[in-house]
């Protein structure tokens, strides 16, 4: 058996009984327990570091810690060991870049999936009704100290994406939910209670979304994609280098905004786009998003395993 103690709440990870008690079950089967008891505890996890290093300042006697972490600035850190002073202890890390955390390009996608429905094709007699986008997302102060430096690269897309977002709607062609943003800019909070209703009550009305992910990195892909194809909104994303969106989806399905790299050609490509092409690149989309719908439970099942077995090798080989 081996007792794990959370360092804070861990929110929507396997380690959190409210977010996923599947998760958990499979852990306790594998011998994996959690105990509310520092001392009575094998491994002590956190979701980041900052809230590990405290922990290690206040209870200097403890050993064994690990880093689980899926959001890419909860920990930034390249190798599976980490040393967070200059002093013992060591911390074993899980997280985007030691590729353990997301292992494939569907992980935790499998409730969407299996519970949905296959889309509907877009038909050809179609009209394109408007060229308008929307941004669901939050200002972060433009993205201003938003640099995300990992192998020497900056893969923050924060600034980017905000940078889009300014100039289209200088021009009208975007609407914008979210916080932060500059006073007259935001239509409305985008973190509302109700968030997945009024998300797609939102995109139902435009043509475009524009849905870049925080950073880009292998495997790292979320439900911002989906949830603009299930709205049959066109995703604008950023398919760059370091992206897999390719081992999914096809070229010229939703618009790369890497092989743009400018706001006003951007525009001008949404500007001069026919309904023709808008069902072709919608469609391609549709299709990628059908052949995961019909992907038999066994399949995410076993993405879902894999994924929880790392952990639990993690854990054995820690202790």
């Amino acid at each position: 058996m081996i007792k794990i103690f959370k360092i804070g709440h861990l929110p929507y990870t396997p380690f959190d009984e409210k977010f996923s008690k599947d998760d958990l079950s499979y852990l306790n089967s594998k011998g994996v327990h959690i105990t509310s008891t520092k001392n009575n505890a094998d491994i002590f996890i956190a979701g980041n570091h900052r809230s590990l290093r405290r922990f290690i300042i206040k209870n200097p006697g403890q050993k064994n810690y690990l880093i689980w972490a899926q959001e890419p600035r909860f920990s930034k850190v390249n190798s599976n060991i980490h040393y967070p002073f200059l002093f013992y202890p060591k911390v074993h890390v899980m997280n985007v870049y030691t590729g353990d955390v997301f292992i494939s390009e569907v992980t935790y996608q499998k409730n969407r999936f299996t519970k949905s429905s296959k889309l509907k094709f877009i038909p050809k007699n179609f009209l394109l009704p408007h060229k308008k986008t929307a941004a669901l997302m939050s200002f972060y102060n433009g993205g201003t100290n938003s640099k995300l430096i990992i192998e020497g690269r900056n893969i923050d897309l924060i600034k980017k994406r905000s940078d889009i977002a300014l100039y289209l709607w200088s021009k009208d062609m975007i609407d914008i939910y979210g916080q932060g943003w500059p006073s007259g800019i935001s239509i409305e909070d985008s973190r509302f209670s109700n968030r997945h209703t009024r998300k797609y009550e939102i995109l139902k009305n435009y043509s475009f979304n524009l849905c870049f992910e925080n950073t880009v990195y292998p495997k790292y892909i979320t439900e911002k994609i989906w949830e603009s194809i299930e709205s049959l909104c066109l995703p604008i994303y950023y398919g760059g280098i370091n992206s897999s969106i390719y081992e999914i989806f096809p070229k010229e399905s939703f618009i790369d905004y890497s092989e743009f790299e400018s706001p006003k050609k951007l525009l001008n490509y949404m500007t001069d786009m026919t309904s023709e092409e808008f069902i072709e690149r919608i469609n391609k989309c549709i299709v990628v998003y059908n052949k995961f719908c019909s992907k038999p439970e066994i399949f995410w099942d076993n993405i879902q395993k894999n994924m929880l077995d790392n952990i639990v090798k993690k854990l054995e080989e820690i202790k």
